[in-house]
């Protein structure tokens, strides 16, 4: 899908909550920042937390507002620094996606085609299209 008005205020917005937390790490290059919309149009943001059991922005952003009681979940991006000092969407990792698909979010995600040079918008169910699913028998 393409992405909309909406979609794009998303994405600087997850700029701006990178920018504010430029100085947390001294690799600002490790930063990734994320941003969920929740179908009530409330904003949660998130921000990587790099331990040893790093925790990643869409999660931190995921669970703000699992917390604050919202269900539904719209859409949900993550930014990141590029090497020369300028932002770029980043797809969701394996973790990220999985955690999506165990949470049976049927919500959007904007990500970055790589090969294309693109951004663009698919469903989280697009992005794990062979999940493990165990029967409880």
């Amino acid at each position: 899908m393409q992405l909309n008005k909406e979609d794009l205020e998303l994405i600087d917005i997850a700029r701006n909550v990178l920018k504010e937390n430029s100085d947390l790490y001294s690799d600002k290059n490790t930063i990734v920042a994320s941003v969920v919309k929740a179908s009530s149009g409330k904003i949660y943001k998130g921000i990587n937390i790099k331990t040893s059991h790093s925790i990643c922005s869409e999660q931190v952003a995921l669970g703000q507002a699992l917390a604050c009681g919202e269900r539904k979940i719209d859409t949900i991006v993550a930014v990141k620094w590029n090497l020369d000092g300028t932002t770029r969407v980043v797809s969701p990792c394996g973790l990220c996606r999985y955690t999506f698909d165990k949470l049976e979010l049927d919500t959007n995600v904007i990500v970055e085609d790589v090969e294309k040079d693109i951004v663009l918008k698919v469903k989280a169910t697009e992005l794990l299209p062979y999940p493990y699913k165990r029967d409880n028998i």
